[in-house]
């Protein structure tokens, strides 16, 4: 059985995306056989349980790491929080010998002398020490081709390198309530097309082309609808946009109901950035895929890397004008139905179990044994 001791500096649990990933990783590699330890810094946080906010099996265990909760002041306070978690957290793995450290971070690299580690790739990495500090990875595991593409650029050897496209729970989706009970449940307007975004309202995840897209939909009685970003952040997206319904963070476990309510579901990732663009594996695709909802998504090749025109209705990135054009396509299109089928069709690929197999998988093969 392999022991997994997975290292990440966040706080747990967390509303961010980041957190949801980790904690159905850390489930879904302790069902295909590993002995599960999640590794997280003793910082404050929501005060909830995270095996119920996540919604999660309790088959594997989260031990929190103590150190100086300084964050909060800036890039030095972080620093020194990230390098004395990444210390103490590989001398509390080293105490099991054997075991593999999988993480996210670079500073657990550093300190690596005696331990097998596997890295998770989700951005790519300017800084030239962070850069060597990866290479101390036993493998890598990418969440995109475009971000292995750029690895392979920036020195990596391909053969160490995994991709492995982020997933969902197929379990959430197999009960469904019907659009009026999820639109009550919302506080929504039962006599208006709804066109929904989930996920965070960082710059590169193009919410505000949708945004602006939304001036162009108001004559047709279109109510555009966000879910999440932080207080502040929809504090300050209502005042800029206000014929926008700004719903803030909703918990993880209600994301399969609350995306019933939509008529359509927009993906509208930037093509400025090459996170969005090229690197990322956002979470919201493939709960989007399993919804049921058609959806409109924006033509850049990270998201083409799993679905395409056969499954959604695409438009221009950052471009207002092209998304409100998708959006009336979207609503009126005859094929809908087959879209949204074939999207169910092909997400099946991509749950966090089969994540988890392969990436168990990957490690076997690097490690050259067939129990660790």
């Amino acid at each position: 059985m392999t022991r997994l001791f997975y290292i990440a500096n966040m706080r747990f649990p967390t509303e961010r995306a980041h957190g949801i990933q980790v904690a159905k990783m850390c489930e879904a590699f302790a069902r295909n056989g590993a002995r599960v330890t999640l590794l997280v810094p003793d910082r404050k946080t929501l005060s909830t349980d995270p095996f119920s906010y996540y919604g999660l099996e309790r088959n594997f265990t989260v031990e929190k790491v103590q150190v100086p909760d300084v964050v909060s002041f800036g890039a030095i306070g972080f620093f020194i929080e990230s390098f004395l978690f990444a210390r103490r957290a590989i001398r509390h793995a080293n105490k099991e010998q054997g075991s593999i450290v999988y993480t996210r971070e670079e500073w657990p690299l550093f300190f690596l002398p005696d331990q097998v580690a596997f890295y998770e790739a989700h951005q790519l990495r300017k800084s030239r020490f962070f850069r060597g500090l990866i290479k101390q990875a036993k493998g890598i595991v990418s969440i995109s081709q475009g971000l292995k593409d750029a690895l392979v650029l920036a020195g990596y050897l391909e053969g160490k390198i995994l991709v492995a496209h982020d997933g969902y729970d197929e379990k959430q989706f197999v009960e469904r309530i019907s659009k009026s009970e999820a639109r009550t449940r919302l506080v929504l307007p039962q006599d208006r097309k709804i066109v929904m975004y989930v996920g965070g309202l960082e710059a590169w995840k193009g919410v505000e082309t949708l945004c602006q897209a939304a001036l162009f939909l108001k004559a047709d009685g279109i109510q555009v609808v966000v879910i999440g970003g932080t207080g502040e952040e929809k504090k300050r997206f209502e005042k800029r946009y206000p014929l926008i319904t700004f719903l803030g963070a909703r918990p993880y476990v209600e994301l399969p109901q609350n995306l019933q309510a939509a008529d359509i579901l927009v993906l509208p990732n930037s093509a400025t950035s090459e996170l969005g663009s090229k690197f990322t594996s956002p979470l919201k695709l493939f709960a989007y895929m399993a919804s049921g909802v058609p959806m409109v998504m924006a033509n850049v090749p990270v998201l083409k890397e799993v679905v395409g025109s056969t499954q959604a209705i695409l438009f221009m990135p950052d471009d207002p004008h092209s998304l409100a054009n998708a959006i009336g396509k979207a609503l009126d299109d005859p094929e809908a139905a087959q879209r949204t089928q074939a999207a169910k069709d092909m997400v099946k690929d991509f749950t966090w179990d089969k994540r988890a197999k392969n990436v168990l998988a990957y490690i076997t093969q690097l490690c050259g044994t067939e129990s660790l």
